[in-house]
Formats: C-alpha cells, sequence, structure tokens
C-alpha cells in the first residue's frame, strides 16, 4: 500500500490493530477527562501522523461541508455520509478544515515558528477518530507533508484514547470541550444551527437538544429559525449554502427572527422579508445592520410607501392613508398591497437602491425621534405641515394630478380636530 493511501488515515482494520498494540503497554502517560459521566484517566500513546482519522461529524464543520458541496458539484453528495473513512471524504474533509485553520490563522501559528511542538494529546476515539484536535492535525499535517524534513517533529503525535467509539458519548465530549467552554467563539453560528437543526429534523425533542447543550430550549429554537431564514436568504440570492457568506450576521437573523415574531399580517411579514433581505446584500452591516432591522418593523408602513412610490407600484388607494392608521403608529394593516410592494421588490432586483430607499426613511425616523425630546415638537410639525399646504396652494394649477387629495385632506381635517380637542384640554 502506497503513501498516498496513508496520509489522511489508515485503513479501517489496520489503524484499530495498531491501535490496540499500543495500548497493550502498561507504562503508557494518562490524559484525565470527564467522559460519559466520569472523571477517568484515558491512555496516551505515540502514533504515526498519517494513522488518525478526521471525524467527519464535527459540529465545526457541518453547514461548511454543505458549503464544499454546493461549490463542488461534481463530489458525491453522499460523501460525508456514504463511508465517512473513505479515502475520498477524509481528503475532502482536510481541505474543509484547512479553510478553517488558514482564516483562523492556526497554520500561520505553527508555520511561522518551526519549533512550536504539541503539547496536549489529540483525543480519539478508540477506533483513532480525532474528536477533539481535528483543526490542529490538518495544520500538522499540512507543515509535515510539506517539508518533511523542517517538520519532522510532526512525523509522529500523541493521542488520548477512548475507551469507546460511543456516538452520544463522543458528541458530548466535543460540546463539553469546545461549545460550551472558553473556546465557544471559535464555533461560527451556523455551525452549531447546523448541528441543532440537524438533530431536530431526525425527531430529537427540542428540550432534549437543550439539555445537552445546557441552554434553553427558546435559544435552541433562535438556533433553528435563524439558520432557516439564512437558509432561505441564501437561496433567493442565487448562493444556496454558501454558509461562509452569513459568518458575521448571526444577530442580524436573530433580529429577523424577532422581528417577525412582533408581525402578524402574512403580507407585511414578506414585505418585512423581502426589505431585510436586501440590507443583508448591502455593503452596511456589522452593528449598523443589526440595529437597522428592528426600526424597519416600527417604521414598515413609511417604509412601504417610499416604496411604492419609488418602485411606481399601483396599489388599492382606498386602503392608504385612514385617520385611524395616522393616529394608531406605524402598524400596517394591508397586507396585500404590502405583498405587491414585496414583489416589486423582488421584481426590480436592485438591493442597493432599496437599501438607500430604507435607510432614508430610517435616518428621518432617527431624527424625528430626537425632534420629539423638544417641548416645542408639536409646534414644529404642525408649523411644516402648515407650510407644505400653503406651498401647495401657491401652486395650484388645472395640470397637477387631483387623484388621492381628497382623501388626505379629509385625513388632515382628522387630525386638525384631534390637535383642537388637544389644546383646550
Amino acid at each position: 500500500m502506497n503513501e498516498q493511501i496513508y496520509c489522511f488515515g489508515y485503513p479501517n482494520e489496520l489503524r484499530e490493530i495498531k491501535i490496540f498494540e499500543a495500548l497493550k503497554d502498561d507504562r503508557l502517560d494518562k490524559h484525565y477527562i470527564n467522559y460519559r459521566g466520569k472523571y477517568r484517566p484515558i491512555p496516551i500513546i505515540e502514533v504515526p501522523i498519517e494513522l488518525p482519522v478526521y471525524r467527519i461529524e464535527n459540529i465545526r464543520t457541518k453547514s461548511l461541508q454543505k458549503e464544499w458541496l454546493s461549490l463542488h458539484p461534481e463530489i458525491p453528495k453522499d460523501i460525508f455520509i456514504g463511508d465517512p473513512y473513505s479515502i475520498a471524504a477524509q481528503e475532502t474533509q482536510h481541505q474543509i478544515l484547512k479553510k478553517l485553520i488558514d482564516k483562523e490563522n492556526l497554520f500561520k501559528t505553527f508555520k511561522n515558528d518551526d519549533k512550536l511542538q504539541q503539547t496536549e494529546p489529540l483525543i480519539c476515539s478508540s477506533n483513532g477518530t480525532v474528536v477533539n484536535g481535528n483543526r490542529r492535525l490538518c495544520a500538522w499535517r499540512e507543515l509535515y507533508y510539506g517539508d518533511k524534513f523542517k517538520y519532522a517533529h510532526f512525523q509522529s503525535i500523541r493521542i488520548a484514547v477512548l475507551p469507546d467509539n460511543d456516538p452520544q458519548g463522543i458528541y458530548d465530549l466535543e460540546v463539553a470541550l469546545q461549545i460550551s467552554s472558553d473556546m465557544k467563539a471559535e464555533y461560527v453560528w451556523h455551525a452549531i444551527a447546523a448541528d441543532y437543526v440537524e438533530k431536530f429534523e431526525a425527531g430529537v425533542d427540542i428540550g432534549e437538544i437543550a439539555r445537552r447543550q445546557n441552554k434553553k430550549p427558546e435559544d435552541i429554537r433562535m438556533y433553528i429559525e435563524c439558520y432557516q431564514y439564512a437558509a432561505q436568504y441564501l437561496e433567493t440570492i442565487g448562493q444556496p449554502d454558501q454558509w461562509s457568506m452569513v459568518d458575521k450576521q448571526e444577530y442580524a437573523f436573530k433580529q429577523i427572527v424577532i422581528g417577525r415574531q412582533k408581525i402578524t399580517n402574512p403580507g407585511d411579514k414578506e414585505l418585512f422579508q423581502e426589505i431585510v433581505y436586501s440590507l443583508l446584500q448591502s455593503p452596511v452591516s456589522g452593528d449598523r445592520l443589526y440595529k437597522q432591522i428592528p426600526k424597519v418593523v416600527a417604521n414598515l408602513r413609511v417604509i412601504a410607501d417610499q416604496l411604492k412610490k419609488n418602485l411606481n407600484i399601483q396599489v388599492d388607494e382606498s386602503s392608504d392613508d385612514d385617520l385611524d392608521l395616522l393616529m394608531s403608529g406605524d402598524e400596517t394593516t394591508n397586507g396585500e398591497d404590502n405583498a405587491k410592494i414585496a414583489a416589486g421588490i423582488r421584481s426590480v432586483n436592485d438591493p442597493l437602491s432599496i437599501t438607500k430607499i430604507v435607510n432614508d426613511v430610517l435616518d428621518n425616523a432617527d431624527e424625528l425621534e430626537k425632534e420629539k425630546k423638544k417641548k416645542s415638537f408639536i409646534f414644529d410639525q404642525v408649523f411644516k405641515a402648515a407650510t407644505c399646504l400653503t406651498n401647495a396652494v401657491s401652486a395650484l394649477d388645472d395640470i397637477m394630478t387631483k387623484d388621492g387629495i381628497a382623501r388626505q385632506l379629509d385625513n388632515i381635517d382628522g387630525a386638525c380636530l384631534v390637535l383642537k380637542d388637544w389644546i383646550k384640554k
């Protein structure tokens, strides 16, 4: 058997035999760990770097495996579930891990210091599957296979071997060592969410998932919903499963979930979602995007009006600008019109233009909120309205359109009556 076959794991039987023989030594050092509810010593053995196999079920790479398959349609879709120990599956997992270590500068850390050696053992199951240390193994292999003389200290590595290959025990150990530890920031949000979705779709109760993760059920539901909206978003923009595109948008999707929960009308939900999808595609991101989304919910009616005008969308005028809407804040009631506006956004397919319209409305709303803190706010607004009406009267001309003006005047009359009653009080 040539060396190439050995690069990413010995064949199953040979791997298990080598581990079994090494474990016979009674003088082995021990690594202490809490596994399957018991704090226990597990033996440490030294093996060739080619021997262990990557754990394909690694939570960290759940969503990245989907992304890899999407980017490489020539690869069989069942490569990770057919035979996880196959050469093809292991080589592909190595490439995925390599992307991770490049992004996290883990590879550079070992490369730039050729004297930096292994200090902690990798943790493996009884059959040589790496439970903890997949990224380190990937980095060491890249270095050693690239220059076996310079990085000869990685020719053999130390692994601590668990007493069995129990899937649930291994899963719980990964959660305890990495996700629930101080290292949890290293797991991108959609990788954790992908694991929850996978378990939920397999029939595992959310309460059980939460118990094993030491989280609240509502936290698990939030992750699942965020993942579902993110998957839909990536499909909508023509980038299915390109999960790296939403690495830094966890909080944005959380706000989408919260925002949609506050909206009851299906048409309003549809419009809100289309607006947010446009915002997600704009260059502005991070805290600004995270903070903008709740404002979209609060100003949805005004945004809808501006989009309708700018996109030249025809809706039923009889349903717009009622006095009850004027006096009840920004709650929208005509979801059918907003569904048409949502369709208009999809038809235009210009996220930057949509984002500019939305941001203009939100900036104006921010300024209005600042003005509301002034004692002269109501006077200032009435003065502006009076000025605008005076300008309208001065511009009267038969060539001007009269559509909808009578209805707006009725609304103004109603608002004036309310203000006059307020003055009397």
